[in-house]
């Protein structure tokens, strides 16, 4: 704890960021550097002078300014009112956090507990009522990663030795690069948290230095063949549970759904219009209120209804006469994603897909189905994603539809 009654060391600092102004001044700021931080902080002084008018040697307004002494003492006076607010944080707390030393206020607030650590700040704000449990349960993990390789993290470690240093910790367990590259994602997070609330300079956030590296994932998708193939499986008489799990991941192949939203999807958010079937509804990772025209969606020669109708249409039928608006297009008992992944990779065996079968293996089929069929923006809006930059890394598209592009070249 000695380290904390290490006192600020303050200079005067001329244009730092060595640009003048369209009046050809620059700024003077006050410099603190805090050993116990080992952090430094630029604080303002709101004067603005030429270059010729800067002492470099003396670091201070030179004699030709025609207000020397007054802006000799308005420095003077500002470094003295922060050498006396860094001995009223000392007496009160101990330490004299640089965070706290601009904000007499500050000090106050329950979220600047000035012996509050990177570690404990990354915990609190896991809990926050916003993020989804799906979230908080895999920024957990990043978490539990964090505390073995460092117990306790303070906010002055966040530095790129640290990351470094974490990162090599993170590939001596038995994760990939993109794994690793999760868990740094997370923990960036955190750091730009602690930097909006003041925790970290503006300019603290050691990633700017440190770049984790990451491999272009190999992202399963269905072609159309493998779809047929799904599609036309007789089920074996000892696997009829599986016929529920196929009709849900094929009916996210053709609608691009996830699967808390399929799970989720009930007679209330299926509407008969004169054109067809429609869903809409909100969905729950965005929250956004989402429409899909079914009707339009894999239509086939010949046949009245498009694909995921025909499945919509099925599941209302075998429901007979229980009209309730809340019930759910798709009830299983016990339904999870991890149970549904079970079943989808049987379905794969049974099928003959050589692919590792998973829900999200539907959301990237329905996206490289769609992607040589529609424009990227209508992709972006059918998938609710919210940048074109989150859609594209959905698209993996086969050899055959690339030949058919290519086709399409009138050669000269």
């Amino acid at each position: 704890m000695a380290t904390h009654f290490k006192k600020i060391k303050f200079s005067v600092v001329y244009n730092r960021n060595n640009i003048l102004n369209q009046d050809g001044e620059a700024l003077i700021q006050v410099r603190a550097y805090s050993p116990a931080e080992q952090r430094t902080r630029f604080f303002s002084t709101g004067i603005y002078i030429e270059p010729d008018h800067w002492d470099t040697t003396h670091r201070r307004v030179s004699e030709n300014h025609i207000s020397e002494l007054h802006l000799n003492d308005l420095i003077h006076e500002q470094i003295k009112g922060y050498k006396k607010r860094e001995l009223e944080l000392l007496q009160r707390f101990g330490a004299a956090p640089l965070r706290l030393l601009e904000n007499p206020a500050a000090e106050d607030a329950p979220d600047l507990n000035p012996y509050l650590t990177f570690t404990e700040f990354f915990e609190r704000e896991i809990e926050r009522p916003e993020l989804q449990e799906s979230t908080k349960r895999q920024h957990r993990v990043t978490l539990r990663y964090l505390k073995r390789f460092q117990a306790n993290v303070l906010f002055s470690d966040l530095k790129y030795s640290f990351l470094s240093s974490f990162n090599k910790y993170l590939l001596s367990h038995p994760m990939g690069l993109n794994t690793a590259y999760r868990h740094h994602k997370c923990l960036r997070t955190y750091i730009n948290l602690a930097i909006k609330h003041d925790y970290l300079p503006i300019d603290g956030n050691p990633y700017r230095k440190f770049k984790p590296r990451q491999e272009e994932p190999h992202r399963e998708y269905l072609t159309e063949a493998e779809l047929h193939l799904l599609e036309q499986l007789e089920i074996p008489a000892g696997f009829k549970y599986l016929e529920k799990i196929r009709n849900m991941f094929l009916f996210a192949c053709y609608t691009g759904l996830r699967f808390g939203d399929v799970v989720k999807l009930a007679r209330k958010h299926i509407e008969e219009t004169a054109k067809g079937m429609q869903i809409t509804m909100r969905i729950e990772k965005t929250r956004n209120k989402h429409t899909i025209p079914l009707w339009l969606l894999f239509k086939r020669d010949g046949i009245q209804w498009s694909k995921p109708e025909q499945i919509i249409r099925d599941r209302l039928a075998a429901q007979k006469l229980d009209n309730r608006k809340d019930l759910q297009a798709f009830p299983l008992f016990k339904l999870t994603n991890q149970y549904t992944n079970r079943c989808l990779k049987e379905l794969a065996g049974l099928a003959g897909i050589d692919k590792q079968l998973s829900f999200h293996v539907s959301r990237r089929t329905f996206a490289t189905q769609m992607a040589p069929r529609v424009q990227m923006p209508v992709l972006q809006r059918l998938l609710n994603h919210s940048t074109l930059d989150m859609t594209k890394i959905y698209i993996r598209l086969a050899n055959s539809q690339v030949e058919r592009e290519l086709e399409k070249i009138e050669w000269q």
